[in-house]
């Protein structure tokens, strides 16, 4: 009922900067937006592939923006990410400039399908010498291929997913407690290994 009281090109829009906004800020998460967009195209079959692309605009948008960013003030990022109190982000962030100077401008590329990390990738490669045409063409491949893959996934699976869960509501809450255990497991463990490499 709530996807039927919004047209298409209101979705348009909301996609887009959904998207705008996880490239810049880093949230909210790609994954299900994307995959509520595409959920949003099995009402109209036809919406699938300009999601696609307007997901993707959004958040090249959003990208080329914090590699601006990054670029422009390396030092004063630096300087606030060796400083955060949130040591998980220090963690990414130290993982992402790792990885991109050992693989190099392709890590841009394929760094885009790796969790969490591929929200930051922008960062690194601003701090680098990496040139812009390169960021661009990288980022637009890797962009395009992430947003069809989860509006695929919302547009092939979320309708029977939804239905699965309208039919078993215990099994879906279970499911979905056990989901966040999961990511707060996985958070707690990285934040011990943390603590550990600090201590020693």
């Amino acid at each position: 009922m709530i996807y039927e009281s919004i047209s298409w090109p209101m979705a348009l829009i909301i996609g887009f900067l959904l998207l705008l906004l996880h490239g810049i800020f880093l949230t909210p998460p790609s994954e299900l937006s994307l995959a509520a967009i595409g959920l949003y195209a099995t009402i109209y079959e036809w919406f699938f592939f300009p999601a696609v692309l307007t997901t993707t605009a959004g958040n090249m948008v959003g990208c080329v923006i914090l590699f601006k960013l990054s670029r422009r003030y390396t030092d004063w990022i630096t300087n606030f990410l060796e400083t955060s109190k949130f040591r998980y982000v220090r963690y990414l962030m130290e993982k992402a400039r790792s990885d991109f100077h050992k693989h190099g401008h392709l890590f841009v590329l394929y760094g885009r399908f790796l969790p969490n990390i591929r929200s930051i990738v922008s960062i690194p490669a601003g701090f680098s010498n990496m040139t812009f045409s390169s960021y661009m063409l990288y980022s637009t491949i890797g962009c395009l291929a992430w947003s069809l893959l989860w509006v695929s996934v919302g547009f092939f699976v979320g309708r029977p997913l939804l239905t699965i869960i309208e039919a078993h509501q215990t099994f879906a809450l279970i499911l979905l407690i056990g989901t966040l255990l999961v990511v707060v497991f996985h958070r707690y463990h990285i934040l011990r290994q943390l603590n550990n490499i600090q201590t020693h």
